[in-house]
């Protein structure tokens, strides 16, 4: 049950379906349009089953001198490593797809931390200047963000006395760690951000630029996959930030089960977090990449590196 709804793959599939449709919609009352409406009368909700359907019935195209393997096999991993992530998170104490205890923490960046090269191959194997410059940008990127995310993470680890994502859960029922570490708070939104590559950090697929970066050459299903990937990206990132800072399946007992009423705060989180970032993408333009590595390197490390050792300087004087 757990590997077919929550957090299995039924999850994973109906948040990508809802969370696109919303978006859509969201962005388009932002600009004063309707949004899709012809399918699905006017809130549009069939929409993404016909683009669904569209996208697997065009043909794949796959360049001439493009590497075959890695450009047909890449897309379909891409969407693959973040949910392998998903599973590591704790619903309830005892609803985890795959408890790794003391590795839990670790096993999620190290696993995450897989994402970037499907970018950089896919790049690669493209054969296309555009999608090749589109996948160092996706090496910058990660490289400048992920630095801070796992300083952040480790800061949480040593506040919490554990790795395991379910003793960090539970050492949050008193005071969510978003307050005490609020500098690591917000480190984290951001990056979050940047890896899920949302808007202003788009930079690897800047259409003005790009055409549409690292998957310019991508057509039919295999374009779909990459599309798919954002967004698992996105809901594994965002259960990581809700389980390490804002106490996880934590809250009040309403259902009568402590299971359900988990299971019902952690989504109700994410769904609260979720437009937060489609505000985001409303207000702010997208970097440049030099704005990006400036704000990676000279403002994100440096204040995760003092985040770090303000929780090492606590934790050794007994007051955290």
């Amino acid at each position: 049950m757990q590997i077919l709804i929550i957090p299995g793959l039924a999850f994973i599939l109906v948040f990508a379906i809802i969370v696109v449709w919303f978006e859509r919609k969201f962005l388009a009352r932002a600009m004063l349009r309707v949004g899709p409406y012809y399918c699905g009368k006017r809130s549009g909700w069939l929409q993404l089953f016909a683009d669904f359907l569209k996208l697997f019935l065009k043909e794949i195209v796959i360049p001439y001198d493009a590497q075959r393997a890695f450009f047909t096999v890449m897309p379909v991993l891409l969407p693959t490593i973040p949910a392998l992530a998903v599973v590591l998170i704790p619903f309830d104490r005892g609803w985890v797809l795959f408890n790794a205890g003391s590795l839990g923490l670790p096993l999620f960046i190290a696993i995450a931390g897989l994402a970037p090269l499907i970018p950089i191959f896919s790049g690669w194997a493209s054969n296309n200047k555009y999608a090749f410059i589109g996948s160092f940008r996706t090496a910058y990127l990660y490289i400048s963000a992920e630095i801070p995310l796992v300083m952040c993470a480790a800061a949480v680890a040593i506040m919490a006395g554990s790795f395991d994502l379910v003793e960090i859960v539970e050492a949050q029922r008193a005071l969510w760690y978003a307050i005490p570490q609020f500098v690591g708070f917000i480190i984290f939104f951001l990056g979050l951000i940047i890896e899920a590559e949302r808007t202003p950090f788009d930079i690897p697929v800047a259409e003005v630029e790009l055409v549409f970066g690292w998957r310019t050459e991508f057509t039919g299903i295999l374009f779909g996959f990459t599309m798919m990937a954002e967004y698992v990206g996105f809901l594994a990132w965002s259960l990581l930030f809700i389980t390490l800072y804002l106490g996880g399946f934590n809250g009040p007992v309403l259902f009568g089960s402590p299971l359900y009423s988990h299971i019902f705060w952690l989504i109700l989180k994410l769904a609260v977090l979720v437009p937060i970032v489609i505000i985001i993408r409303c207000i702010f333009p997208r970097l440049r990449m030099d704005q990006m590595l400036r704000l990676g390197w000279y403002y994100l490390t440096p204040l995760a590196v003092l985040n770090l050792f303000i929780v090492m300087a606590l934790k050794l004087w007994g007051l955290a």
